[in-house]
């Protein structure tokens, strides 16, 4: 390449008819009987021109969509709802459970009271009884002076106070019996019962049974 040229921008030896630079594309001037040629640039010519292309400025985006932004916000008050719907109900069970409760426990304590009731009532009353026997006896054997006895007392009902109602079963050797009504008072004051038999219940009595001055 003795008989060659150089390229006055990038210094490179080129042929002495090249019409351009193959390095940098640098396009020289024709010479006689030489056209002007479309210059091609090689693939240096468009690194170099792309190194010195200023790159481009990326477009600046605008802002989010605010669909995003409510979506987010919808979503965590759904949330925040379902958190208090659970607590809620888990409170309103708790307080239901421990109402049933207390109301069970208050209905235990109703009927273990009543039944603790009836049962002192049920003694009483048989002691009642069983005093009431004694005196039932004596009043018909002594005061009414009959060949008889009293046999048992029932106490059927409480009639307030001290005041108790029920009837004494009678009978004799003669295999004769009967029932009369009675009224059995306890005299806590004494210690003791007193018993009251109607005037009709005393003719039953003497209707029924010998005298034991016959």
């Amino acid at each position: 390449m003795s008989d060659g040229k150089f390229c006055p921008q990038c210094g490179t030896q080129v042929n002495q008819d090249a019409l351009f630079c193959p390095k940098c594309g640098y396009q020289f001037a024709p010479t006689d009987g030489q056209e002007a040629p479309t210059a091609t640039p090689t693939r240096e010519a468009h690194r170099e021109q792309a190194a010195t292309q200023p790159s481009p400025t990326p477009t600046p985006q605008g802002p989010a969509p605010q669909r995003s932004h409510w979506l987010t916000i919808i979503l965590g008050v759904i949330a925040v709802a379902v958190v208090v719907v659970v607590a809620s109900n888990v409170v309103i069970n708790h307080k239901e459970q421990a109402h049933q409760a207390a109301l069970q426990a208050s209905e235990s304590r109703v009927q273990s009271s009543k039944k603790a009731k009836e049962s002192r009532e049920e003694s009483r009353e048989a002691g009642l009884a069983k005093d009431a026997k004694g005196v039932v006896n004596d009043m018909i054997q002594n005061d009414d002076n009959l060949d008889a006895k009293c046999t048992d007392v029932t106490i059927e009902s409480h009639d307030g106070g001290n005041q108790y109602s029920g009837y004494a079963s009678v009978e004799d050797d003669y295999d004769d019996s009967t029932t009369i009504d009675i009224t059995v008072t306890d005299v806590t004051y004494e210690d003791n019962v007193s018993v009251e038999i109607p005037g009709d219940q005393e003719d039953k009595l003497s209707e029924t049974f010998y005298s034991n001055d016959d």
